[in-house]
C-alpha cells in the first residue's frame, strides 16, 4: 500500500470547501462531485452519472460486471458540515494536517476519508468480485433532498443484495461496530416577533417586549433544565429498550468519567437522570437549541430591544417516532407556550425518520469475518444517536443496510478539530477489501 500517494489524494479531496448549507460553497460541492467521478473512472466503471443537481449532484456509478457475484450497493457524501467556529482549529479546517498520527480537517471522518476508504478498498485488490453501484451524494449535511428526490423517482437505483454505509465509528479504540439504528431528524427555526420595528432601550426600555427575552422564555418552557421536553406527545410512541439491549451496552467499553473528561470536555453530563448516558444518547428523543439571531451582535454597542429573534433547533427521534407527527407535535407546543402579545411560528427546514436495521442477513457475518482476519475483533451491535436521513429509503428494494465505519469516538464530528486517525484509514482499506473479496465468495 503506497500510504504517501493515499495521503496526497485524500488530502487534495479534504481540501475542497463542500459546504453544501452555503450557496456560496456551491462550486465547491460540484467540484468535489467531479473529485469522486474520477475516482470511479479510474477504479474501471463503465457508466458515472451526475444525477438530479447541477451544484450538488448524486454521483451514480456501475462498476465492472462479475456474472453471477452479488450486487453491492456503496452509499456516501461529499459535503461536509460549515467549519465554524475557525478560530478554536488549531490549523485551518480544509488545510489537512497530519499530527501524532491523526489527520485533521472538515470531513476527515464525516464522511470524505470514509468514503476514500471504500474506494481505495476497491483498487488496492485489483479487479472487484462483486458487481459494485455506487451513490456518493452532496447534501446530506442538509437533509438530502436532492437525493430522496431521485430515488422516488428511480427507486431502482437502490436495486441491490447488500448496501453498505461507512458513516460510523467504532465503539471504542478496536471495537469496530454495526449500528441497529439511526435516530431521526426535525431540524426547525422558531421565530417570535414582539413588536414592528427594533426599539430604542432608553425610550421603551422596561415597557417594551424583548424579542429576545421572549424566545428565551420559550425556549425555557420546551425544555427545563431537568432535561425533559414539553412536548405533549412527543414521548408517547418511545419504547425502551429491550432488557437484553441495556444489558448489552453495560458490556461495552464506555465509562461516564472518561465520556465526560475526554469527548465532552465539560464539567458535567446534562440530561434525564433515571436513565443512562447511553440511553440518554441512544434511545431517547433530544431537543437542542443551536444558534439564536437577532438583534445587535456586531462589534460595538447599539442599546436597541429587538423586535424579532430566531432560533435553530433540532429533535433527534427515536424508533417509533415520525418526522411528520413531530412536526405537527413541536408546532402545537409552540403556539401553546408562547404568550399571547407574542408571535410566534415554526419553520421546518429538513428531516427524516429513524431508522432500524436487522443485523442477522448473512452480509453481517461477512463484515464481521473482514474485521475479525484484519483487526482481530469482529463487529458488536449498538445504536447511533446521529443520523443519516436516506438509510431507510435506501433499504426500501429489500436489501439490507449495513451501517458501520473507520471512524472512532473522539473524532470530534461537526466541530473544530475534526479528524481521522490515520491508522484506522490503513485498517479500513484491509478490511474493506477483504470484505468485498468474501462477499463475492458468498451466496447471498
Amino acid at each position: 500500500m503506497d500510504t504517501d500517494r493515499l495521503l496526497r489524494e485524500l488530502k487534495d479531496f479534504l481540501r475542497i470547501p463542500s459546504v453544501s448549507t452555503n450557496p456560496l460553497h456551491n462550486a465547491d460541492c460540484r467540484a468535489a462531485a467531479e473529485w469522486v467521478a474520477g475516482e470511479l473512472r479510474r477504479l474501471g466503471c463503465h457508466e458515472v452519472q451526475f444525477l438530479a443537481s447541477g451544484t450538488h449532484p448524486v454521483v451514480w456509478g456501475v462498476g465492472p460486471e462479475v456474472p453471477g457475484a452479488p450486487t453491492l450497493l456503496v452509499y456516501g457524501h461529499y459535503d461536509v458540515q460549515p467549519p465554524d467556529p475557525l478560530d478554536e482549529w488549531t490549523t485551518p479546517p480544509f488545510e489537512p494536517t497530519v499530527r501524532d498520527g491523526k489527520l485533521f480537517a472538515r470531513g476527515a471522518a464525516d464522511d470524505k476519508g470514509q468514503v476514500f476508504c471504500l474506494l481505495k478498498a476497491i483498487e488496492a485488490n485489483g479487479r472487484p468480485r462483486v458487481n459494485l453501484r455506487f451513490l456518493i451524494e452532496g447534501e446530506e449535511e442538509y437533509g438530502s433532498r436532492v437525493l430522496f428526490d431521485l430515488l422516488r423517482r428511480e427507486p431502482e437505483r437502490t436495486r441491490a443484495d447488500v448496501v453498505l454505509v461507512a458513516d460510523m465509528a467504532y465503539i471504542a479504540p478496536r471495537w469496530p461496530a454495526v449500528y441497529t439504528t439511526l435516530r431521526g431528524l426535525c431540524y426547525a427555526e422558531i421565530t417570535v416577533r414582539t413588536a414592528k420595528s427594533d426599539l430604542h432601550s432608553g425610550e421603551f426600555g422596561g415597557a417594551a417586549p424583548n424579542a429576545h427575552e421572549e424566545l428565551a422564555r420559550l425556549l425555557g418552557r420546551l425544555k427545563t433544565p431537568d432535561g425533559k421536553i414539553h412536548i405533549p406527545g412527543l414521548y408517547a410512541s418511545v419504547k425502551r429498550p429491550s432488557q437484553l439491549e441495556l444489558a448489552t451496552w453495560k458490556r461495552l467499553p464506555f465509562k461516564e468519567g472518561e465520556f465526560l473528561k475526554h469527548r465532552v470536555q465539560a464539567k458535567a453530563l446534562t440530561g434525564l437522570k433515571a436513565y443512562s448516558v447511553l440511553e440518554r444518547l441512544w434511545a431517547l428523543p433530544t431537543f437542542e437549541i443551536h444558534g439564536i439571531m437577532g438583534g445587535f451582535t456586531g462589534e460595538g454597542a447599539k442599546t436597541v430591544i429587538p423586535a424579532e429573534a430566531t432560533a435553530k433547533v433540532s429533535l433527534r427521534l427515536v424508533p417509533n417516532q415520525r418526522l411528520k407527527v413531530v412536526e405537527r407535535q413541536l408546532a402545537a407546543a409552540i403556539r401553546r407556550l408562547a404568550p399571547k402579545h407574542v408571535h410566534a411560528s415554526v419553520k421546518f427546514l429538513h428531516g427524516a425518520d429513524p431508522a432500524t436495521v436487522k443485523v442477522t442477513h448473512p452480509a453481517f457475518k461477512v463484515l464481521d469475518q473482514a474485521f475479525r482476519e484484519v483487526v482481530g475483533r469482529g463487529t458488536v451491535p449498538a445504536r447511533a444517536g446521529g443520523s443519516i436521513p436516506v438509510v431507510p429509503a435506501l433499504g426500501r428494494g429489500g436489501a439490507p443496510v449495513i451501517l458501520t465505519g473507520i471512524g472512532l469516538p473522539d473524532d470530534r464530528l461537526h466541530a473544530p478539530n475534526e479528524k481521522l486517525d490515520v491508522k484506522q484509514l490503513w485498517d479500513g482499506i484491509r478490511v474493506f477489501g477483504r470484505f468485498y473479496e468474501l462477499l463475492g465468495a458468498a451466496r447471498m
